[in-house]
């Protein structure tokens, strides 16, 4: 029994390999849930929540580097934003491995919507840009889920932003 457990953790470690590897594909993407509290000078508080959804393709130009595109949809209490971004991204550690930890830089162009009807022009243009950097524990060879830290700056919704957050990713590796 004890050699059967064994065997099958054996064969089961040998297919844990990604397909970080050049000309195959990277399909996924990211989301997140914020929720914030903050109080005002005058004493009140006030809850923001927002979520992200982030789908992702890229395609590996050589071993363990990819180069994609990214949409962004984002619910910010009266605002939506819509975007569409350029990611790099690099895995360290070799491709055999059953986790790998990785760094993504990325840039999107943003287009906020605000739900507030006002005689004047409700929506307005943003650039963001960031450095991601993670673990990515994968399933098979195909499938993983990701774990990284993210920071970003920009000028979403009048005003400009540095921030730091953790996201959950879910990706993809096709081979050729």
């Amino acid at each position: 029994m004890k050699r059967l457990f064994f065997f099958i953790v054996f064969s089961l470690s040998l297919t844990l390999n990604a397909q970080l590897t050049k000309g195959n594909w990277l399909v996924g993407g990211s989301g997140e849930y914020t929720s914030q509290n903050f109080n005002n000078d005058n004493g009140d508080s006030y809850k923001r929540e927002y979520i992200t959804i982030k789908p992702s393709i890229g395609y590996f130009l050589k071993d363990k580097f990819a180069l994609g595109s990214a949409l962004r949809f984002e619910k910010l209490d009266i605002h939506k934003v819509y975007g569409i971004g350029l990611f790099t991204r690099y895995y360290f550690l070799k491709t055999d491995k059953p986790f790998n930890l990785f760094a993504q830089l990325h840039y999107d162009y943003a287009h906020t919507v605000s739900d507030i009807v006002s005689n004047s022009d409700n929506s307005e243009n943003s650039s963001l840009y960031g450095a991601r950097f993670g673990q990515v524990t994968f399933f098979n060879s195909v499938v993983g889920i990701e774990f990284a830290l993210v920071y970003e700056r920009g000028n979403l919704s009048s005003s400009d932003s540095n921030t730091f957050k953790a996201v959950l990713g879910f990706q993809i590796h096709l081979e050729k």
